[in-house]
């Protein structure tokens, strides 16, 4: 049996807040987890609040909390808890390398797709921060050879329809590619990856420079390096315009770079990591968990490990990321086998809109104000239990642009529940 003081189920952005935080104090702490999580792939923008009943936010978010559920993540865990968790996660971040930060004046900031979509965001990168573009007049969306997830053209299409872009010259250009046809289709970490490289970085510079000409901005894919990010995008903006990365699909980069940092972080605090586990099982007594359950995907017949803790915090995220299942007879959280109340037919699960607002991605645990999980009269089920995440009841990320503010800041709260509980 392995034994932490602290034991983290989840490594996506929740579960490595979580961890970081917890691990501050000095107390051992390991984190079992089947993958990199979501946050490797995803953008690596900070979504707290875009919108609320479907009404766009564009004052300071903070002031529409009490709009939400009052069961939502955000009203449980309260805004001083969030403020302070987006605080630790941009020190942590750029004092491991990846610079993001918030808007000066507490607002979201503009993010924009490769598809040329426009989004609100909360913490991003500056290469992200397509709010610093929004005013000029020739914009160029670039793209790269036979990097197909971008289309710039189409993505200049999209653009168009914003009332943003309504006074501003939109171009489309492509870059040529670094290696020429290859035997798969590029995607932007391959391009990233090369320009962590000198020849890489001098390929993106002369190129840029070569489509740039008379233009205010120039939108790229997210292929401004991984690990030397901050300083080669740094370089390229004194180019004689404003450069923009894209979020992108996955692999989304920022989420890699944002995730590398969080590591990074890890490593200094002694984080121990066990991957490709997956918990089937938890052992409860006398209203504690004693230990988990777990097998090693990797390992051909392996047998159960037992890993035991004085405190457990689950990550493992919702339906969508495997911590909440969703079967035709009911819907229930893994470890702990925890009964999720949900409409008792398939259908009444989703909308028909598949851009509506669906129950499925609000399916999960009820908890207090410590992120333990509670029963119907409100009693803790589990006393060094707590969770975070999209493991969590009652918010729709999708919709509300909710999603790593949510898993950040639950994450950071449910640490400081764990280290304050007896």
């Amino acid at each position: 049996m392995r034994h932490s003081d602290i034991l983290v189920v989840g490594a996506g952005m929740a579960g490595l807040m979580a961890a970081v935080t917890a691990a501050k104090s000095g107390l051992s702490v390991s984190v079992l987890s089947e993958g990199a999580g979501v946050i490797s792939i995803g953008s690596g923008a900070v979504d707290f609040l875009g919108y609320v009943n479907g009404k766009k936010i564009t004052d300071n978010p903070f002031n529409h909390l009490n709009e939400l559920d009052k069961n939502h993540p955000y009203n449980i865990i309260g805004a001083e808890n969030i403020k302070n968790a987006f605080a630790s996660l941009i020190e942590i971040s750029t004092s491991n390398g990846y610079e993001i930060k918030m808007n000066d004046e507490g607002l979201n900031q503009t993010a924009i797709s490769i598809a040329g979509t426009t989004k609100p965001t909360y913490i991003c990168s500056e290469s992200n921060n397509a709010s610093r573009i929004l005013k000029a007049k020739k914009i160029l969306f670039a793209g790269v050879e036979y990097l197909k997830d971008a289309q710039p053209a189409l993505a200049v299409k999209q653009a168009k329809q914003y009332k943003v872009f309504a006074d501003a010259e939109l171009e489309s250009a492509i870059l040529k590619s670094p290696f020429g046809k290859t035997h798969r289709v590029l995607n932007s970490l391959d391009l990233a990856r090369y320009v962590d490289k000198e020849e890489g970085f001098n390929w993106l510079k002369s190129e840029l420079v070569r489509v740039s000409g008379g233009f205010d901005a120039v939108i790229i894919p997210p292929i401004c390096g991984t690990v030397n990010y901050t300083k080669s995008f740094k370089e390229l903006q004194n180019l004689g315009f404003i450069l923009v990365e894209a979020v992108s699909i996955p692999p989304g980069v920022g989420g890699y770079r944002l995730r590398n940092a969080l590591i990074s972080e890890a490593k200094k605090l002694d984080i121990k990591f066990i991957e490709n586990c997956n918990v089937q099982r938890a052992v409860i007594e006398n209203g504690k968990c004693k230990s988990l359950f777990a097998l090693h995907n990797n390992i051909a017949g392996a047998l159960e490990t037992e890993y035991s803790a004085d405190k457990f915090i689950i990550a493992t995220g919702g339906v969508i990321g495997g911590g909440i299942a969703s079967t035709p007879d009911k819907v229930y959280e893994k470890i702990f086998n925890i009964e999720i109340k949900s409409p008792a037919s398939v259908e009444e699960r989703s909308d028909k809109n598949v851009f509506g607002s669906h129950i499925f991605t609000k399916f999960g645990v009820n908890v207090n104000n410590k992120l333990q999980v509670i029963d119907s009269s409100g009693s803790p089920l589990y006393d060094n239990v707590f969770f975070a995440g999209n493991t969590l009841s009652d918010y729709d990320f999708p919709t509300e642009k909710s999603g790593y503010g949510v898993a950040c800041s639950t994450g950071y709260t449910a640490a400081l529940s764990a280290l304050s509980s007896k």
